[in-house]
């Protein structure tokens, strides 16, 4: 049966990290949204590490706040430890980081969406795909129950074909205890749409009171924690908001009653039980067959490709104020029950643990990204966007960030609006969707600061300031926090100029900046600044010299990025085209110069040619 005669503008599936961002984004831009999700009961799941943030990752969740998600505003209040990483370099490379409450962060995000306006939240499993005239406009359900919708965001998370492995156990399911989508990844291959397989793993869980604590290493939150939603252009009332209905959001006083972690090593008979055991481990025995992340080695790939490091550092992280369970961070495995419980009874601190749950892999079905537009719609199929591991990530930020530029360009296709994109000079977002798209991936890509050229601009604190435009664009934030983000953007701008061209004792207050390594007396108005307009400044006075450099760099290469190449060139046909290029760019199909340079095979002779082509007007199908 059909459920809605008149077609909802977004069908979200999934409701991970990525559909979870994905159905709010769409409905609080106006569009009339639906979520559906085989469990209402796991929205939000934090299927790995209750954590958030982190390197790269922590500035991914800034800016998902600056465009309006609610990934920031769920990690603050729902926090119980806070850390600032990589505090003693440079602001361009810190990122916050965050451990969560679990259950609270997941509760929290469960009912922020069942009370968000223009947005259904219905209990189904996602079958299949309905098309029409090679456009998807629906999806069917495993109770019988069609759903039409103009766009439909697909983010499955591992749930594709899912299976689970724990030594030669297999189980199918996305995670432990959950389901497997087995059929709609028949119906996107039956759209033309390519599917590959990746793998990704956790770690044991143990109960917190069996951990001998007495010579481990203990891990304090910073007594001033670093949060990752802009408070400063938020009123307390969009903290913990009372809805006229009375409800309340569960969540607590960011950065309060923070919680420890504590830090243990392997031991050599860690490594001796692992080697003994690599041919019981589904990794290692040919039981899987999907790539795993690089980033985020199971403790097989420890011992086998780090030989020569004695042991590796392991972090026991609690999964909430109000329970006992433990994840042992770094201890990521396939191997058998057995020999996991020989493999944690070896290590310091843990030799009496009792296990909760055991370590697995998994194995999912993911679309290369290539076949997506830098909107993160189908190439094959119109009106189909894809959003999180199924275009070939890993991290919840990675997800939440394609999630919320999914939704915003779903809703804006029903409208016929322009895609927001965001370019790789503005955010971190903006590095990831692009590599995606642009260079693809064969391994569960992972965000690092390295992939950024400009990350020099990409200081967490800046976020608003970069994404402004977008937000104000799309709709996406209040006029109340537009109004104080501007207002921010504009005292940042003053006190720049100010200390640029004001002299103290014959020197501008910016070059006493400069040449400080620590803080130097400054005007006393400046001082009375907010923290975050004070912060920002004097970022931007510090390293004004490299700032510059970056954006005469942004200026060189905007005008290949703003050259088009005609969809319907044929690459084949360009004399002097070598043929791995014509291949490369026929397969991505870039969208301008820019992109078709960030295309691994193509070369700047590649890219001379097509300009020098472009710019003769020739037909491009010669």
């Amino acid at each position: 049966m059909i459920f809605n005669r008149t077609p909802f503008d977004v069908i979200v599936c999934g409701a991970g990290h990525a559909g979870v961002e994905a159905c709010l984004a769409a409905s609080r831009t106006g569009a009339s949204t639906l979520l559906l999700t085989g469990n209402i009961d796991t929205i939000a799941q934090m299927s790995c590490n209750p954590a958030i943030g982190g390197q790269a990752k922590g500035q991914i969740v800034r800016e998902i706040d600056a465009l309006g998600g609610e990934m920031a505003i769920n990690t603050d209040v729902t926090g119980i430890q806070f850390r600032l990483l990589n505090e003693s370099k440079g602001p361009a490379v810190q990122s916050p980081r965050a451990q969560c409450d679990k259950k609270a962060y997941q509760f929290r995000l469960k009912h922020t969406l069942e009370l968000q306006p223009n947005l259904q939240v219905f209990q189904a499993t996602v079958t299949g795909l309905i098309f029409k005239a090679g456009k998807v406009v629906g999806c069917q359900t495993n109770l019988d129950i069609d759903f039409l919708g103009q766009t439909v965001v697909i983010t499955t998370g591992t749930f594709l074909r899912g299976l689970m492995h724990v030594g030669q156990n297999k189980n199918e399911g996305g995670r432990l205890g959950d389901f497997s989508a087995k059929t709609l990844s028949g119906s996107l291959l039956e759209a033309g749409i390519e599917l590959q397989r990746l793998k990704t793993g956790t770690p044991p869980r143990i109960l917190g009171r069996s951990i001998n604590f007495t010579d481990l290493q203990e891990q304090k939150g910073d007594p001033e924690p670093t949060l990752f939603a802009f408070h400063d252009t938020r009123g307390p009332e969009e903290l913990f908001h009372v809805e006229r209905t009375g409800e309340r959001r569960i969540g607590w006083k960011p950065g309060s009653e923070q919680v420890s972690c504590w830090m243990t090593y392997t031991t050599p008979e860690s490594e001796r039980i692992v080697r003994e055991n690599l041919h019981r481990s589904a990794m290692y025995s040919g039981e899987i067959s999907g790539v795993g992340p690089r980033y985020c080695p199971s403790i097989e790939d420890k011992f086998v490709r780090f030989a020569d490091k004695p042991r590796h550092l392991l972090y026991l992280e609690p999964e909430g104020r109000n329970t006992n369970e433990y994840y042992i961070n770094g201890l990521s495995t396939s191997l058998p029950f057995d020999v996991q419980l020989d493999l944690v009874h070896s290590i310091p601190g843990l030799e009496k643990a009792i296990l909760l749950r055991p370590a697995y892999a998994v194995e999912y079905d993911f679309a290369p990204p290539t076949q997506m537009f830098p909107s993160l719609e189908s190439r094959k199929v119109e009106n189909l966007f894809l959003a999180g591991q199924i275009n070939g990530t890993s991290g919840y930020e990675e997800a939440a960030a394609q999630g919320l530029v999914a939704g915003v360009n779903a809703a804006r296709k029903t409208r016929g609006e322009n895609p927001m994109i965001i370019r790789r000079h503005e955010a971190y977002i903006g590095v990831l969707i692009d590599d995606l798209v642009t260079k693809g991936t064969t391994e569960p890509y992972r965000m690092f600061t390295s992939r950024a050229e400009h990350r020099l601009l990409f200081n967490h604190g800046s976020a608003e300031i970069r994404l402004f435009q977008h937000g104000k664009d799309c709709n996406l934030l209040s006029i109340n926090r537009l109004n104080k983000i501007e207002a921010k953007i504009k005292a940042v701008h003053h006190w720049q100029n100010t200390l640029e061209n004001t002299k103290a004792h014959g020197v501008t207050w910016a070059d006493t900046v400069r040449r400080s390594s620590s803080s130097p007396d400054l005007p006393a108005e400046f001082l009375a600044q907010p923290k975050e307009v004070r912060e920002e400044t004097l970022y931007r006075v510090r390293y004004r010299g490299y700032l510059e450099r970056e954006q005469r760099q942004i200026e060189k290469l905007k005008s290949v990025e703003n050259i088009r190449i005609p969809d319907s060139i044929d690459y084949a046909k360009i004399p002097g085209l070598r043929r791995e290029s014509a291949l490369k760019l026929h397969q991505h199909r870039p969208l301008n110069l820019g992109q078709a340079g960030r295309i691994s095979g193509v070369n700047p002779v590649d890219i001379s040619i097509l300009m020098v082509l472009i710019a003769a007007g020739k037909d491009p199908k010669f």
